[in-house]
């Protein structure tokens, strides 16, 4: 009698997952946009383990136009495929702001209050060195030692990063860049937004008019 035990394949689903929207520019920074960012650089503040722009509402520049309406249109395109809402919700960005991150340099873990959807925009990274750092926060009562890690037993997980790419997350999600290697001065173009629109049903009590 054969007392092996046959597992018959399982189906594992991933209930409830924090979406990370990654996709890229669909064209290369102008000078003049450049010319922006790098003199952003000349006025900052000290941050968390790099420096960030004085300016936290630059995409009002109006050479940022152009960049601000790709922007959007990745946020309304992570509108429609996560929440796929009933009715039209409209976004719109609120401050933004660049990060200047040099080697041994990083940024601290946090999140972003008061807003919906974050974003990143990576104008000068080199994916050889870059990354962003995702955290699961939250107490685990039981915690095994993982012999492999994956998305379900990890309690970080990161993405490297390019000049050019985009990434967008619920504004809640922990995340944070590790010390950076590399000789590049990484600069990226962090953004919060929210949106105008109406949120639940009339009939159930549950309406909000976002205007």
């Amino acid at each position: 009698m054969n007392n092996i035990t046959r597992i018959v394949e399982p189906e594992i689903s991933g209930i409830f997952p924090t979406p990370i929207y990654v996709s890229h520019m669909d064209r290369a920074f102008t000078n003049d946009e450049m010319n922006i960012f790098n003199t952003a650089e000349k006025t900052t503040v000290p941050n968390a383990g790099n420096i960030t722009s004085a300016n936290n509402y630059i995409l009002n520049d109006p050479g940022l136009e152009g960049i601000r309406n790709i922007l959007t249109a990745h946020v309304a395109e992570f509108i429609k495929r996560i929440y796929a809402p009933k009715y039209q919700m409209v976004p719109h960005i609120t401050q933004s702001w660049t990060n200047y991150t040099k080697e041994n340099q990083y940024h601290h873990s946090h999140e972003h209050p008061n807003s919906f959807i974050s974003g990143v925009l990576y104008i000068n990274a080199n994916n050889d060195h870059d990354n962003i750092t995702f955290q699961k926060k939250g107490y685990q009562q039981i915690k095994p030692v993982p012999k492999d890690w994956n998305w379900y037993n990890s309690e970080s997980w990161f993405f490297t990063v390019k000049t050019g790419m985009i990434v967008l997350f619920p504004s809640g999600t922990t995340h944070m860049v590790e010390n950076k290697g590399g000789d590049n001065t990484r600069i990226s173009f962090a953004f919060k937004t929210f949106f105008k629109g109406t949120m639940g049903e009339n009939q159930q009590l549950t309406e909000l008019i976002i205007e």
